[in-house]
C-alpha cells in the first residue's frame, strides 16, 4: 500500500466544470464552453476499488454544477450508499434546470440514491448570475424528499464582517427560513 494514502478515509469527484453560474468567487475560474463530464460507470467503479482496499466514510460530488448530470451523481451516491459509506455528500447551486417536473425528479433521485448530506451555495456571488427562485425550488424539493440540505454560504473575510455582500448574503439566507434550514 501507497504509505502516502494509508488513511484515504475520502473520496472526491468534479463531476464536470461545466455551470450555470458565473461567480466572480470562483476558484475553478471562467467555466465557458465546458460540456464534458465523468463517466458514471467509471466513477462507480472507482468507488467500488477504493472502497475494496480503505475504510472510506465520505464520498463527494461537486464542480462546476454537478447537477447538470445527475444520473452520474446518482451511480456514485448509490455505489457509495450499497457499500456502507456513511457520509455522502453533493455540493450544487442548485440551479441546473428550469424545469419544474426535472428539478422534482433530480430531488427524488438524489434521496434514493442516498444522498444525505446537500449542501447548498447560496450568497451574494451565486445569486448574481443564479435566479433565487429555480434554487428555492430545489431546495424545496429536496426537503420534501428528505434529504438532509444545509446551507453553504462564501462570505466575504467572514460571517461576522460588516459589508454589502455579506448584508446581501444574509438578506438571500433568510428567504430560506421557511424551511427552517441551517447553516454549514
Amino acid at each position: 500500500m501507497n504509505p502516502y494514502i494509508k488513511n484515504l478515509e475520502k473520496i472526491e469527484f468534479v463531476v464536470t466544470m461545466a455551470c450555470t453560474g458565473k461567480c466572480r468567487h470562483c476558484s475553478e475560474g471562467n467555466h465557458d464552453g465546458f460540456t464534458e463530464h465523468i463517466d458514471k460507470t467509471v466513477a462507480a467503479e472507482a468507488v467500488r476499488k477504493i472502497c475494496s482496499s480503505y475504510e472510506i466514510s465520505t464520498v463527494m460530488t461537486f464542480g462546476g454544477e454537478p447537477l447538470l448530470y445527475p444520473d452520474t451523481v446518482c451511480a456514485i451516491h448509490k455505489t457509495a450508499a450499497s457499500l456502507g459509506v456513511a457520509k455522502r455528500q453533493v455540493i450544487t447551486n442548485g440551479f441546473f434546470s428550469k424545469n419544474k417536473d426535472k428539478i422534482k425528479t433530480v430531488a427524488l433521485s438524489l434521496a434514493d440514491s442516498g444522498v444525505n448530506a446537500l449542501l447548498l451555495s447560496v450568497d451574494a456571488f451565486h445569486q448574481e448570475t443564479i435566479p433565487l427562485d429555480t434554487v428555492m425550488f430545489f431546495a424545496e424539493c429536496a426537503v420534501d424528499s428528505g434529504i438532509p440540505i444545509k446551507l453553504q454560504p462564501a462570505w466575504l473575510v467572514s460571517p461576522g464582517d460588516q459589508n454589502p455582500y455579506n448584508e446581501k448574503t444574509k438578506e438571500i439566507i433568510r428567504a430560506f427560513d421557511p424551511l427552517h434550514i441551517p447553516l454549514n
